[in-house]
């Protein structure tokens, strides 16, 4: 697990106590003591990261060395600090705070008079957020600070070329317990609203235990005698892509291509397909309705003269998508021969 990147200092008081703290490049390190030299504010970035089950911390005594080392949070959200009796609760508490708590329990315990603690976080396990789908990298990622759905998405390397324009947030319990919604209730987003700002709503903070999933875009291919055979996203999926407009994104037709096509569509549950006829032509003329793409439809362009039946046609379409590849923004394949 990488080590919290923040360059912090200052002191905030706490009662009587007075709690130093210093955030590093190398992780989160608090310091418990009773007589500062040089007050400052605090940074609010003091506070954001609270402690979880399974957070590795090293807790450090300048003066006692013996009663700090390096304690895994259990999973009850406690750690046990040499010298003292009952274990010290961890989870849900700042650095700061179990800083104190472990001076505090170390002078209640008679160990020391007036220990100075120090609390690293030195590897983030307890808070942690999902990131799945049409990602640059899915995983599992530690919520190090307040983190919202766009930098969420930014620790995954952000999204593929070919996402869609849908982000799910399952949400998980500790997001129930702060909206007074259900374990596993469901938001959605539109990608375009979130990336451009227009829905400032729309990029909510996620929480510990959230799912985020990015969905991956509907597709349309277009292969055979164009200029630049391949699939290209469905950017409006209200509206969806027409016969003639997926010509256009494919660069238009190549000097032999002919107008009398075929569409191949797979059906949603076996693995039979139909093949559709069309004359692009006619619809160019106006003289026919342009038909409207499904997502996934294959649209072949065979060259002129080209005696196939539209089964045969299906064929070439389907060998042709298969050896398909990514480049820039959307799908590219071979040239069909």
């Amino acid at each position: 697990m990488r080590k919290q990147s923040l360059v912090a200092s200052g002191w905030v008081k706490a009662g009587a106590l007075t709690v130093a703290f210093i955030l590093s490049g190398q992780g989160v390190a608090v310091h418990a003591d009773d007589t500062p030299s040089s007050p400052k504010p605090a940074s609010p970035a003091s506070t954001d990261y609270t402690i979880g089950a399974g957070d590795v911390l090293t807790v450090s005594l300048s003066d006692a060395p013996e009663f700090g080392g390096k304690f895994r949070v259990a999973d009850s959200g406690v750690i046990s600090v040499p010298g003292v009796a009952s274990p010290i609760k961890a989870e849900g508490q700042s650095p700061i705070e179990l800083a104190s708590s472990i001076r505090e329990a170390l002078i209640e315990a008679k160990q020391l008079r007036d220990p100075h603690v120090s609390v690293f976080v030195d590897e983030f396990h307890g808070r942690t957020v999902s990131v799945l789908g049409a990602v640059n990298k899915p995983a599992v990622y530690p919520l190090q600070k307040r983190t919202t759905v766009l930098e969420a998405l930014s620790l995954a390397g952000g999204v593929l070329p070919n996402a869609g324009n849908v982000v799910t947030i399952v949400r998980g319990p500790a997001s129930a317990e702060s909206t007074n919604t259900s374990v596993g209730s469901v938001q959605t987003f539109q990608m375009s609203n979130l990336a451009s700002g227009k829905d400032l709503s729309a990029n909510v903070e996620v929480k510990n235990g959230d799912v985020i999933s990015v969905s991956a875009a509907q597709v349309v291919y277009v292969v055979g005698a164009v200029v630049k055979p391949g699939g290209f996203t469905i950017q409006d999926s209200a509206n969806g892509v027409s016969v003639v407009q997926a010509v256009a994104l494919a660069e238009g037709f190549t000097s032999v291509a002919s107008r009398r096509a075929v569409i191949v569509r797979q059906s949603t549950s076996d693995n039979s397909r139909v093949e559709i006829p069309v004359d692009i032509g006619q619809m160019m003329s106006g003289k026919v309705t342009d038909a409207v793409l499904a997502p996934n439809d294959i649209l072949f362009v065979p060259t002129s003269g080209a005696r196939r039946t539209a089964k045969a046609m299906g064929d070439v379409a389907m060998a042709a998508v298969n050896g398909v590849a990514i480049y820039g923004i959307g799908y590219r394949v071979g040239n069909v021969k």
